[in-house]
């Protein structure tokens, strides 16, 4: 079953990975196309072969490169993570409990 945090990392990572991979695509796609009439058919070629990969890598190592940069920041480490905050039902439970 998924929290609330990881489906908020799991909706973070599609919404960065789609935007991340769509703006690469479509830089590396100008500068070897150009802007043919080709252009948008290998820009979409392109971006659907990307987007499943780097949606993949940035849920499974986002959690990991979040918690090293913020050792390396000397953050908190404590911060938000997507397991660690209880959802609101959790919470209800814990407190009638």
């Amino acid at each position: 079953m998924f929290t609330r945090a990881m489906l908020a990392h799991i909706i973070f990572s599609a919404l960065a990975s789609g935007i991340m991979s769509a703006l690469v695509c479509g830089l590396v796609t100008y500068k070897a196309a150009g802007l043919s009439s080709a252009f948008m058919h290998v820009w979409f070629g392109g971006w659907v072969f990307a987007w499943p990969v780097a949606f993949a890598v940035l849920v499974v190592v986002g959690p990991l490169l979040r918690k090293n940069v913020y050792r390396a920041c000397n953050c908190p480490l404590n911060a938000p993570q997507p397991n660690s905050i209880p959802d609101r039902h959790q919470q209800q439970a814990e407190h009638q409990a």
